[in-house]
C-alpha cells in the first residue's frame, strides 16, 4: 500500500514564502541556509511544507519553482536547469531550497563545482549554514522506514575506493537552541508534528517495511542516542545490490547510521573550499536489511515528509 497524500502540518511554523519566480536565474540568492536536496519526493515534500501554497515540485517540467541555470558547468543530462529553488524566511532567517539536477555518484565533478559555486570560495561564502537532505537506507535495528537521521558526520563507505575512505564533520552543534517546551527543536517536532498515524506508522506497511514494535517515525539526532555517528556514502544502494549491502551491515554498524549516496561527496566539495558549517539530514525510506525491495517507491514521500520536518527544526534551532 502507497500513501500518495501524506498529512502536512503548515500551520504555526513561522514560515514566510516568497512567490517563486519561474524565470530562469544564473545564481542562486544569498541567505542565512541553503537546503540542496536531489530527489522529486523531497523537493515536493519541503515545497508543501516550506511552500505554504505558493510553491509545487512535481517533476522536471511540472513545478511552480525557479529554474536554476549557471554560467560555465555543463547541463545535467536530460535536463535544461542545474537545479530549480525558492526563498522563504523562518522566523527572521533566510532560506534557499535548491533541487539539484545533479546526482553526486553519477556526476561527481559536475556536482563538486556546482556546490562550490553556489556556496562561494573561502572568505566569501553566501550562507551560514548548509543543509543536504535526501532519502538513506536505515543500518542499525533501531532505526525504521519513516525516521530521521540527523548528523554532522559523513564518510565514504566499503563499496568506494580504499583512498575514498575518508570522514568529514561538518556543523559543530546539531542541537541548536531549544524552544521553552522541548529539550531541542527536534525533540519539539516529535512531540508536535510528526503523528502515529502518518503513513509509514504502524497501520500502514508492507512487508518488510515499517514494523509495529517501532512505533511513531522520529527524528534521531547526534548526541540523543547511541550510535548516531554518520551517514556513509557508497557507490551503489538500489535493489541489484541490496544483498551486497546486508553483507557489509555489521561492518556499516561501526561507520554510521544510514546510508546515502550523496553526503559525503557535498561534504567533501565543501571541505575544498573551507566550509565547514553543513548538516546532513536523511529520511529514512528503505532498509538494506529487509527482504522488500519495494520499500523506497512506496515510502520515499512519506519519509520525505518527515525530513522536511527535521529541516524546518535544525533551521529554528540555528
Amino acid at each position: 500500500m502507497k500513501c500518495t497524500a501524506c498529512p502536512v502540518v503548515t500551520s504555526g511554523l513561522n514560515i514566510t514564502v516568497n512567490k517563486p519566480d519561474t524565470a530562469p536565474k544564473t545564481e542562486l540568492p544569498k541567505a542565512d541556509f541553503l537546503i540542496i536536496t536531489w530527489t522529486d519526493a523531497e523537493t515536493d515534500a519541503l515545497a508543501k511544507i516550506f511552500g505554504s501554497g505558493k510553491c509545487s515540485y512535481k517533476t522536471l517540467t511540472s513545478n511552480t519553482l525557479t529554474p536554476l541555470k549557471v554560467v560555465g558547468i555543463p547541463l545535467p543530462e536530460s535536463a535544461n536547469y542545474h537545479g530549480f529553488f525558492f526563498q522563504c524566511t523562518i522566523a527572521t532567517k533566510s532560506v534557499v531550497a535548491c533541487k539539484c539536477n545533479f546526482h553526486p555518484k553519477m556526476q561527481t565533478t559536475e556536482t563538486e563545482n556546482l556546490i562550490k559555486k553556489i556556496i562561494g570560495t573561502a572568505g566569501t561564502h553566501n550562507y551560514k549554514y548548509v543543509i543536504t537532505s535526501g532519502t538513506a537506507g536505515g543500518i542499525w535495528d533501531s532505526i525504521d522506514v519513516g525516521d530521521v537521521v540527523v548528523t554532522n558526520a559523513a564518510r565514504f563507505g566499503l563499496t568506494l575506493p580504499a583512498k575514498k575512505n575518508l570522514r568529514f564533520t561538518g556543523v559543530a552543534n546539531v542541537k541548536g537552541s531549544k524552544p521553552d517546551n522541548a529539550a531541542t527543536w527536534f525533540d519539539y517536532v516529535n512531540a508536535n508534528l510528526i503523528k502515529d498515524n502518518d503513513c509509514v506508522a504502524q497501520n500502514l506497511f508492507t512487508a518488510g517495511g515499517r514494523a509495529t514494535i517501532s512505533g511513531k517515525p522520529k527524528i534521531l539526532y547526534q548526541s540523543s542516542g547511541s550510535n548516531i555517528d554518520a551517514v556513509v556514502t557508497n557507490s551503489h544502494i538500489n535493489n541489484d545490490h541490496i544483498d551486497e549491502e546486508k553483507s557489509n551491515l555489521s561492518i556499516y554498524k561501526t561507520m554510521g547510521a544510514s546510508l546515502d549516496e550523496n553526503d559525503a561527496f557535498a561534504a567533501e566539495s565543501c571541505k575544498a573550499i573551507g566550509f565547514a558549517n553543513w548538516v546532513s539530514i536523511r529520511n529514512i525510506s528503505d532498509l538494506p536489511r529487509s527482504s522488500n525491495a519495494n520499500q523506497y517507491t512506496t515510502y520515499e514521500y512519506c519519509s520525505s515528509i518527515n525530513g522536511a520536518y527535521a529541516v524546518w527544526a535544525f533551521i529554528m534551532g540555528h
